[in-house]
């Protein structure tokens, strides 16, 4: 049925806008209650043992769960009718435009839609009547428009209100649900009784994930903690569910590090250390051996607490974009994202590379905060998303990153979570990049060869000791044909950074050919130059500067932009 003239010119898409606004305004403000109540529970649970404290901390991640659906739905329910308002505001000018432009030129339009010519009536009657067909072709023109505009009205209407109905239903929903396990579908079910495993594969997690109630999420979450990192869930899910885990595992690494040094107080505060110059007797020599293994466990263990308080540091800081926690784990792994890739038009991963680790990950977040900030200047248009992924086990030292184990290892991660962005994307596809640095080139090129392939758009290789292969063509992107690989794929060397020279000085060492060498043939673009002048003592002047390794995320430099037009797909790279 369509819409009549009097009923869209009595729409106020404006009290919609309205609404949105209020909705918006009062969700923010309880999300900002619940995370104020949820990082006191995390706080005060994390100086609580024993199985009180889990089954604490389990309703406390339900109840923070519910909570988190909750604010979930009051968002796309404001969102819905922002979007209704703007539909709704669209269609109705349209309309009254061409009701405007018809009666201005003096005909009659009826509430229906209907137009009627004027009567010609100048006393002429050949010339009355040839005006008068004129006039009712005109009719006619204007009726057309004004009939399929009432119409499109009416579908707009309804797919407004069939929007807003699904947005306020799925409130109504979270309200109602008890969440009891009696409630959960049999798919979930068997999950938890142990007769059915998660999918492994992102999509199909996606799909699962997409089809729960959010009571089954809450349960699936309390049966394993660690779900949120899962590739596939969306980054919003991943970010609450990641965040309730962050708690437990730190409060764990505070506690191992806090066994190791009451292992021997003394040594800890700085006190009777064994010495390790002189003659030592063989009880002296065994016990600055013991010390030597304290020292080497007590700074591991400081290490993984260093680096869960960076991660929580980094996801608290003020004053920057939003920060979505999309991996973390107890084995000093983990991932955060500049924006929510799941709704961004362009994605890039930031893959760092040798002594890569959680505590030393403010450096990291810099660069990957310099290159969204630089993407957004080249491509105001789009929403832009990157991703510090420390995913892997990086090699920890120079020597260590002459192995390929470390590379190996972590390929098949970052193939995972690159299919997993993929999957729990919103809308469109979006434009997808994959930025290796160092030894993090070489992890991204193992896992594009050798029979792997990654989802992603381009890829980069950032002052590279090499890639796993000597040419392009060797390398698989996916739904892209080899002969085309060159289109893809990128790279720079800053001439004076020393990583970049390792093919030339040890090849025994480096990891396949040179990415920008020509025989590659990947499309080679400008770097600052470095110092090559640089004098290092004892060496003196060697010709390079290993500052200039650190320099391809710089803001202001040529590597920079380029990478953020890349990601962006936009200009033309050089």
């Amino acid at each position: 049925m369509s819409a009549t003239v009097s009923q869209v010119r009595g729409w106020n898409p404006i009290a919609l806008v309205d609404i949105a606004s209020s909705l918006a305004a009062v969700n923010a403000e309880f999300d900002d209650l619940v995370s104020d109540v949820g990082r006191a529970t995390r706080d005060g649970l994390s100086h609580w043992e024993g199985d009180a404290a889990t089954a604490a901390s389990a309703r406390s991640v339900a109840d923070r769960l519910a909570a988190t659906h909750l604010v979930t739905a009051v968002d796309d329910q404001a969102s819905e009718f922002g979007t209704a308002a703007g539909l709704l505001t669209e269609v109705r000018t349209s309309t009254l435009a061409a009701v405007e432009a018809a009666t201005a030129g003096g005909f009659a339009v009826a509430d229906a839609g209907s137009v009627t010519a004027p009567i010609c009536s100048s006393g002429n009657l050949v010339a009355d009547l040839l005006l008068q067909s004129s006039f009712d072709e005109q009719a006619r023109v204007h009726e057309a428009a004004v009939r399929s505009l009432l119409q499109s009205s009416a579908d707009v209407d309804r797919m407004c209100a069939a929007s807003l109905q699904r947005a306020i239903d799925a409130i109504a929903e979270i309200s109602a649900s008890p969440g009891g396990p009696d409630r959960y579908s049999d798919v979930v079910r068997d999950i938890l009784d142990g007769n059915a495993f998660l999918p492994d594969d992102p999509r199909e997690l996606a799909a699962l994930w997409d089809g729960l109630t959010p009571a089954e999420k809450d349960g699936l979450a309390v049966w394993d903690p660690t779900i949120g990192n899962r590739d596939g869930l969306p980054a919003v899910d991943k970010t609450r569910l990641n965040e309730d885990l962050l708690v437990p595992i730190t409060a764990a690494a505070e506690v191992d590090l806090a066994a190791v040094e009451a292992r021997h107080p003394d040594w800890a505060r700085g006190e009777n250390v064994p010495p390790s110059e002189g003659v030592l007797d063989d009880e002296q020599q065994a016990l600055r051996k013991e010390w030597e293994s304290w020292t080497g466990d007590r700074e591991k263990a400081s290490s993984a607490v260093a680096g869960l308080h960076e991660v929580r540091d980094q996801l608290d800081r003020d004053g920057r974009v939003p920060t979505f926690l999309l991996n973390i784990d107890d084995q000093g792994r983990g991932a955060i994202a500049l924006n929510n890739p799941d709704t961004a038009h362009n994605v890039a991963t930031y893959v760092p590379g040798t002594g890569t680790e959680l505590s030393k990950m403010g450096g990291d977040m810099a660069r990957a905060n310099d290159l969204l900030a630089t993407a957004d200047r080249v491509d105001r248009d789009s929403k832009n998303s990157v991703v510090a992924w420390m995913g892997y086990d990086a090699p920890p030292g120079l020597s260590d990153a002459a192995q390929t184990g470390f590379a190996d290892a972590g390929a098949p991660r970052l193939d995972s979570f690159q299919d997993g962005l993929r999957a729990a994307h919103d809308g469109p596809p979006s434009h997808n990049t994959v930025i290796g640095h160092s030894y993090g080139s070489t992890v991204v090129g193992h896992a594009m060869s050798d029979g792997g392939s990654l989802d992603v758009d381009s890829v980069v290789f950032a002052g590279s000791p090499g890639v796993g292969v000597t040419r392009v063509g060797e390398l698989a992107l996916d739904g892209i044909a080899a002969d085309r690989m060159a289109d893809h794929v990128f790279a720079t060397a800053a001439p004076a950074d020393p990583v970049t020279w390792i093919g030339v000085l040890a090849p025994e060492v480096a990891h396949g050919g040179d990415p920008t060498g020509e025989v590659f043939g990947a499309n080679v673009f400008e770097s600052a130059p470095g110092n090559k002048s640089i004098d290092i003592p004892v060496l003196g002047d060697v010709g390079f500067d290993p500052d200039s390794h650190s320099d391809y995320f710089k803001s202001g430099t040529p590597s920079l932009l380029s990478m953020a037009q890349i990601m962006t797909n936009t200009g033309n790279v050089e």
